[in-house]
């Protein structure tokens, strides 16, 4: 079963999922003192950490919020906007909702870190249990740190209306929470799960390698994702024609080889907007689709992309199938469209997942780090960076190939960085990263402005504060500059 969601009983969701968590008491019978009792109880809780999650990762109310500016996307409708900065008050309301679902999570997560450690059940599930707590506030906290700044750290449940109040902690002590509730999760979950969709030991070493990259913490990154790597838990999934990538993102795939961490979801059950998003209306690959970005040619990250690489054959189409088989072109104003998640299945919904982490995460994690670290590139960075490629070409990853970049293609550690961001750009274009390495290199401004002509404002690098969140939280602090 793909979907973590429907795991919840009615009653934990009941318990769960109000949004006015800061003052309003519980309106349900079932109360946190009679509520954990049992293994199931504490199982059934953990689950309800991630309906805010996933909710919040519909595509709609969050993801588009940045995808369209970065430099190989243009957004439409309520995201044209977005695509030169500007947030109107639609877009706020989205972004404003995204910080209410994060802290959800975050809430249900302290809710299972304050009263299922007082649970009798099997010591190792417990601690896995809240291993997967911490695991999942700590994602939450990250998505909150690199798009608000600095926020209002709460590793208590807030219960009452006295909690209510926190001032915003600073970035550096938002970053020390994640990699303090990471390190605990890598330690305490198991090495798999039984259900595709929930986190391992590695999937928690992965994110904790992310946020030492983002951070530029190089050899922490470096050495975080090589014990990922050396591992052995995961490869690469093999491609040899465009439509092999279906074995990693299609709307049927439960997990792959490749799939170290991935946000779950089933077509029957609701599923996502994923495909919908990206698709032209009355398109095979998602009826209803809503053409929410499209890309230009000028744009030089998709003009520079070799044809030649299955990943451009796979993503990038200038025309598609309607549902009654007929061919059409894009519309003229938007040439170039992304077909990474498509579903000619959708009924009424997507049954794509959506990936947060892949194995090319750790193998393009440790070859930048490991440069950035030695000053250069080493051999083993340049062969990881490799294995990513040859398989993007249809080559066994594990062996030479043509298309293999060598020490002199990039022989400084600043073009080496530049070369492996252009891979991550190929690799996981529509998975939401480009624009966290554009910020994390700042080079958001000066990559969009050559890339469109547009001069994205400081102010957009963070979103506003929720003004809910500064009228009922008297000590917060400031708000966003430019809000």
């Amino acid at each position: 079963m793909k979907c973590l969601k429907y795991f919840l009983p009615i009653a934990v969701f009941c318990l769960f999922s109000c949004e006015d968590v800061l003052t309003e008491e519980p309106k349900s019978s079932l109360s946190t003192a009679n509520f954990y009792q049992t293994a199931a109880d504490a199982e059934a809780a953990v689950y309800a950490i991630y309906n805010p999650i996933r909710d919040t990762y519909s595509f709609i109310d969050w993801g588009g919020q940045f995808t369209g500016v970065e430099d190989y996307a243009m957004g439409t409708g309520i995201y044209a906007s977005l695509s030169e900065g500007v947030l109107n008050s639609a877009s706020i309301g989205r972004t404003d909702n995204a910080y209410k679902a994060f802290y959800l999570a975050i809430r249900n997560a302290n809710l299972v870190l304050k009263y299922v450690p007082s649970i009798e059940m099997d010591e190792s599930k417990k601690n896995a249990l809240l291993g997967e707590a911490r695991f999942l506030r700590a994602f939450a906290y990250y998505q909150l740190v690199r798009n608000w700044g600095g926020v209002p750290l709460r590793t208590e449940p807030v219960e009452t209306t006295e909690q209510a109040p926190k001032a915003r902690a600073t970035a550096e002590e938002v970053y020390d929470l994640i990699m303090e509730d990471l390190q605990y999760a890598e330690n305490n979950l198991p090495n798999s799960q039984a259900v595709a969709g929930r986190p391992s030991k590695w999937s928690a070493k992965t994110m904790l390698a992310d946020v030492y990259l983002y951070t530029e913490q190089w050899p922490e990154a470096r050495d975080k994702s090589d014990e990922v790597i050396k591992s052995g838990v995961y490869s690469l999934v093999r491609v040899e024609k465009p439509s092999d990538f279906e074995k990693i993102f299609g709307p049927a795939v439960t997990t792959s080889s490749e799939d170290v961490w991935s946000l779950k979801y089933s077509r029957s059950n609701g599923g996502s907007s994923i495909a919908v998003q990206y698709a032209a209306p009355g398109s095979a690959y998602a009826s209803e689709g809503w053409l929410s970005f499209y890309g230009l040619p000028t744009f030089p990250l998709l003009a520079n992309w070799d044809h030649n690489d299955l990943r451009w054959q796979f993503n990038i189409y200038t025309s598609y199938p309607r549902s009654n088989g007929t061919i059409v072109q894009n519309p003229a104003d938007r040439p170039i469209l992304f077909g990474k998640f498509k579903d000619p299945g959708y009924a009424p919904s997507n049954g794509n997942d959506f990936p947060i982490y892949r194995y090319p995460d750790d193998l393009l994690i440790y070859a930048e780090a490991a440069s950035q670290a030695n000053g250069g590139p080493t051999p083993l960075a340049l062969e990881r960076l490799n294995l990513v490629r040859r398989r993007a070409y249809g080559y066994n990853p594990e062996g030479a190939s043509p298309v293999d970049y060598t020490m002199q293609t990039a022989p400084t550690a600043k073009a080496f960085q530049d070369l492996v961001l252009k891979e991550r750009a190929y690799e996981f274009i529509g998975e939401q990263k480009r624009w966290y390495d554009l910020k994390r290199t700042n080079t958001v401004q000066k990559v969009t402005l050559e890339a469109k002509g547009i001069q994205i404002p400081e102010s957009f690098l963070l979103f506003p504060i929720p003004q809910q969140e500064m009228d009922n939280n008297p000590i917060i602090g400031e708000q966003n500059p430019g809000y």
